[in-house]
């Protein structure tokens, strides 16, 4: 009885400890796409053919990385969308990118910087820009 009882509270015990670690993230690193997004203008012609939106949602419980450097990696994740969705409407680049941030009252303001919001288990990242195609050098 005494084996049976102290088999199961080692168990228990095993299986608290077990629980309490909590699971790594595999981080995937994304640099900024430069050349391809702008965070300000372009010197470079260009005609305008829309906007572009992009949302990423992320872990933001990591032991391993600070939320500032989660919410630079994650911006510029959302910046490379928004030249992937760019380049399928047949653009070039991005220009003008900002992160959106959405206010409790309803009302939005942008940054010509990474603004993530984090809820304390999850991240998320939303961002626009402006989709150009360049001019060619012969029609300047």
């Amino acid at each position: 009885m005494k084996n049976r009882l102290l088999s199961a509270s080692l168990i228990g015990l095993l299986s608290l400890i077990g629980c309490s670690t909590l699971p790594s993230t595999k981080l995937k690193h994304y640099p900024f796409p430069k050349g391809e997004a702008f965070i300000g203008n372009s010197q470079r012609p260009y005609v305008t053919l829309g906007t572009v939106r992009s949302k990423v949602d992320f872990i933001s419980l990591d032991e391993l990385h600070e939320e500032k450097y989660l919410c630079n990696n994650y911006f510029n994740k959302s910046v490379r969308d928004l030249v992937s969705t760019a380049k399928q409407k047949g653009g070039d680049a991005v220009i003008d990118v900002k992160s959106v941030v959405y206010l409790e009252d309803g009302r939005q303001e942008t940054y010509p910087r990474p603004e993530c919001s984090d809820d304390g288990l999850e991240g998320q990242i939303l961002t626009q820009g402006i989709v150009v195609k360049w001019k060619s050098q012969k029609s300047l």
